[in-house]
């Protein structure tokens, strides 16, 4: 049942390609959305960002998270090279399964993000589950926008999900507030989140939310994670068994 779990978990985020990060396949494929937001882009203040939401708070969430995401990026002197688009929708659904909380859709590039409200559903039974909505949930976008982001800088393509998906997780988690990024991080047994960890694809596949506790955990004790999202935008990295996407 744990791995009936885990795969439904793993259409939850997105790859940077074009699906989400828990899905099973990675490719050029359209998203199905529900794209019910009424009004027009509205770009941010503080960031090359803009937003489609219903509502004025719904925006100005959206913005303050991608200015979040800028941020962490900006840390390592990687930035927006064009602005990033965010579409807050009622639902994302995944090409092949059902409803997930967002997505990098690479062929519109833009960031699409199902609306706070239906969040809850979503989460239930997760680690998530566990954290306040609100923190997840700007987390959850702090995630979509880097996909975004490296998107536009990347040199060479990464060649498996895994390299997509780490520096997402690991500054995903890094945004969260020390006190719910703790909370977040003891949902797993510490002696298996190693600082000398190798990641691949089964990991993702079967458990993605300890995926991301240990791609934070490699990311900060590294000493240097600015240096592995460089070489990520290079091309492979060793801490990461290079899979062939399907």
């Amino acid at each position: 049942m744990r791995y009936v779990r885990a795969l439904a978990a793993f259409a939850v985020l997105c790859v940077c390609a074009v699906q989400p990060a828990h899905s099973l396949r990675v490719g050029p494929q359209t998203t199905a959305a529900d794209s019910s937001a009424s009004t027009g882009p509205e770009r941010c203040a503080e960031a090359p960002v803009a937003v489609i939401a219903d509502s004025s708070n719904e925006r100005r969430f959206a913005c303050a998270a991608a200015k979040d995401a800028l941020h962490l990026l900006g840390r390592c002197q990687i930035s927006a090279r064009s602005p990033i688009l965010i579409e807050i929708l009622k639902e994302v659904r995944h090409p092949f399964s059902g409803p997930i909380f967002g997505l990098f859709d690479i062929k519109r590039e833009t960031v699409l993000v199902t609306e706070y409200t239906n969040i809850p559903s979503l989460v239930r039974d997760t680690p998530y589950a566990n954290l306040p909505q609100r923190d997840f949930y700007k987390s959850l976008i702090v995630h979509e926008v880097i996909h975004g982001i490296l998107h536009q800088n990347y040199k060479r393509k990464p060649m498996s999900h895994a390299a997509y998906e780490y520096p997402a997780y690991a500054l995903q988690i890094e945004s969260l507030t020390p006190s719910v990024r703790e909370q977040f991080l003891q949902s797993f047994d510490q002696q298996t989140i190693r600082a000398d960890a190798m990641f691949n694809d089964s990991i993702l596949l079967f458990d993605p939310f300890f995926f991301a506790a240990q791609a934070y955990r490699h990311f900060k004790v590294a000493g240097n994670g600015c240096a592995h999202l460089d070489a990520l935008l290079d091309g492979e990295v060793p801490f990461i068994l290079t899979m062939p996407l399907r």
